[in-house]
């Protein structure tokens, strides 16, 4: 974070016109088989985030994400005082809905925190949505409509979200396929689904930060 900009002579830490924030790792533990060592490491990572920002507040910390919901949002992570945003991981669909997300956003404004959905996406294939290396190809239509049905369901529920992942050309369908490429399949429903996010009611609130 001391690393200086060689451009304008700041250093990392204080470039909030660049940064938006730093997170602790991503997907740290992805497996989660020791849930309390990763919140404990989660909270120790940002704390000494924080102690190199040095009492700036305009750049966040957040943590990474994780496997899913509820290992993105785990419990310890509201009453850490050094963590701003708790980024949220999710493929299941389950983990997708209004209704899954609304108790996480209540938790997070209750405990001062924000919520980021940092990554989701729309399987190609026809299996299950977290399960996507291999299949019979959906159609562009339902895929379509998967992508925004649930972007709808992110956004009621008032969270911001990146899609995973977005890339310059065709999409080659090469491992976990969740990929759409600027101005080929697909394109025209993300696109769409971005365009319209900025209709639905926020529940944080991260304009100091924009």
């Amino acid at each position: 974070m001391a690393h200086v900009n060689p451009y304008n002579g700041n250093p990392w830490s204080e470039s909030p016109e660049y940064i938006f924030a730093f997170e602790t790792q991503n997907e740290a533990m992805h497996g989660n088989e020791y849930p309390d060592v990763l919140a404990d490491w989660q909270c120790e990572i940002a704390g000494a985030i924080k102690d190199n920002l040095q009492g700036r507040s305009d750049i966040l910390v957040s943590t990474g994400g994780g496997s899913y919901l509820a290992t993105s949002a785990q419990d310890p992570y509201f009453s850490c005082a050094a963590l701003d945003v708790i980024a949220i991981h999710a493929y299941g669909l389950g983990d997708l809905t209004k209704q899954a997300l609304e108790p996480y956003v209540k938790k997070a404004q209750a405990s001062g925190k924000k919520l980021i959905m940092q990554e989701w996406g729309m399987c190609y294939y026809d299996t299950s949505n977290n399960n996507c290396p291999t299949g019979d190809a959906l159609s562009p239509l339902t895929r379509d409509n998967n992508i925004k049905k649930y972007a709808d369901s992110i956004g009621l529920a008032g969270i911001p979200w990146m899609y995973w992942q977005i890339i310059p050309n065709g999409d080659a369908h090469y491992g976990y396929d969740y990929e759409v490429g600027i101005d080929h399949q697909n394109w025209g429903a993300l696109k769409a689904a971005s365009q319209v996010a900025q209709q639905y009611a926020a529940a944080f609130d991260f304009s100091e930060w924009l």
